[in-house]
């Protein structure tokens, strides 16, 4: 079984195989059926930037224009998860106490990152282990399974994290996600096919890492919420299987009657 079960890395994503069952669904694509933000979340930044661009747009061609404008939401999102990944590869090296070099572009949230694993005297124990369900026909990959200290403790906890680099802090709904790595039936690393446990926790974190510091938000992952995230995977399943449940319309009756009407002639 397990020589058919792996992970696949391509970009910054990656793709799972199970038992031999390739594209098995990812704890993030589960997600997809959450609302997401409210519109005005893209509305506002769409219409701020043509306000704030306003001067250089308005002499470019309309087709142009209009092209930009529409985009630049979509712009700011690739630019912010670039921004994002690069973050979080770092963090994975300097966890398992490898020296990095730094790009100033990012530099303000790996010193965030820097004085948290100092602060929680942090451990690893794992880094972007692939975890596996069987039992929901799921995978993903978490950012870290570790131990720390939390200030003013002297004793140490069992972490499951997940760094965070979004412009607002964390929600509620990372819970989710977290719960679908915490309640997974095992884990295996690259390049090994052997299965593993996955590692038992006191406590979930998502620290958020910012430009000017960072801040730890324990979550409440629970059994419960494992099972809200399947009925989340329903919803998101649900709304992409709707689209095939329109039939054809039907035609309207005086047109049934002339078809009819010329079959009798015939």
């Amino acid at each position: 079984m397990t020589a058919t079960t792996f992970r696949r890395k391509y970009g910054n994503g990656h793709s799972y195989t199970l038992d031999g069952v390739p594209k098995v669904k990812g704890v993030t694509t589960m997600m997809k059926g959450l609302g997401g933000p409210p519109e005005s979340y893209f509305t506002e930044y769409t219409a701020g930037y043509a306000v704030d661009n306003w001067e250089r747009l308005s002499g470019l061609p309309v087709a142009e224009r209009l092209k930009e404008i529409a985009g630049a939401t979509k712009a700011r999102f690739k630019v912010a998860g670039a921004r994002g990944t690069a973050v979080h590869k770092l963090a994975e090296r300097l966890a398992a106490g490898e020296v990095v070099e730094v790009p100033d572009s990012i530099r303000g949230r790996v010193d965030a990152c820097v004085q948290f694993l100092d602060d929680y005297q942090f451990e690893v124990d794992l880094i972007e282990p692939a975890l596996f369900s069987r039992r929901h026909k799921y995978a993903g990959s978490a950012d870290f399974f570790g131990s720390a200290v939390v200030p003013g403790s002297a004793s140490r906890v069992r972490v499951l994290g997940d760094w965070k680099t979004s412009a607002s802090g964390p929600w509620g709904s990372m819970a989710f996600q977290l719960a679908g790595y915490r309640y997974a039936d095992f884990y295996k690393l690259d390049g090994d096919d052997a299965e593993y446990p996955v590692p038992e926790v006191d406590e979930c974190w998502i620290i958020w890492i910012r430009d000017d510091s960072y801040d730890v938000a324990p979550m409440h992952v629970t059994p419960e919420v494992l099972r809200q995230l399947l009925y989340i995977d329903q919803c998101r399943i649900a709304d992409e299987e709707c689209r095939n449940y329109k039939l054809d319309t039907l035609p309207h009756p005086e047109t049934v009657r002339k078809v009819r009407l010329v079959e009798v002639d015939a």
